[in-house]
């Protein structure tokens, strides 16, 4: 019978045995969640949802919402600077053009562009960026990417994470 071992497994049985990273095996979960209204009026629109470490790893990221549009809405899901101009990274670094035409259950968006190999990558290298930046937050957001008809609506999302 084969058997492999996944990274934590390998390291600890390795000889000389090599210490694991501890951002990826043992970190204590944290959770940003909230809801708000929000009216999509236009493309480029930002709904800034939280401001992540940027050392933090996401493990998933579900968000839901009532109809946000009369005709169509579709979003990204990106990063911003937490500078005063809001600067954009990049504001679909996580999801393109999300299609939220009628009532959106709540639903997981974190790999929707992301492939799972990057479960162990940190926001700033979630965000595109070669190296760590010399500030210390990035703004997880959606950006209208396009809208027709935009109506007024609830949009909820919960964001897990580790540091």
């Amino acid at each position: 019978m084969a058997n492999t071992n996944a990274p934590a497994v390998a390291n600890r049985v390795a000889s000389p045995a090599t210490f694991s990273k501890m951002k990826d095996f043992r970190s204590a979960p944290l959770q940003d969640k909230g809801t708000v209204e929000f009216t999509p009026t236009a493309d480029g629109d930002t709904l800034l949802l939280t401001a992540l470490p940027v050392d933090a790893t996401i493990t998933n990221i579900v968000i839901g919402s009532d109809d946000l549009a009369s005709t169509s809405v579709t979003l990204n899901l990106g990063f911003y600077k937490t500078d005063t101009n809001i600067t954009i990274i990049d504001e679909d670094a996580l999801g393109t053009v999300i299609d939220n035409d009628g009532v959106t259950a709540m639903t997981e968006v974190r790999f929707e562009t992301k492939g799972i190999e990057t479960i162990s990558q940190r926001v700033w290298e979630l965000a595109g960026l070669s190296a760590k930046p010399d500030y210390g937050e990035m703004y997880l957001a959606l950006t209208v990417a396009a809208v027709s008809g935009p109506t007024a609506g609830t949009v909820s999302y919960y964001c897990n994470y580790t540091v």
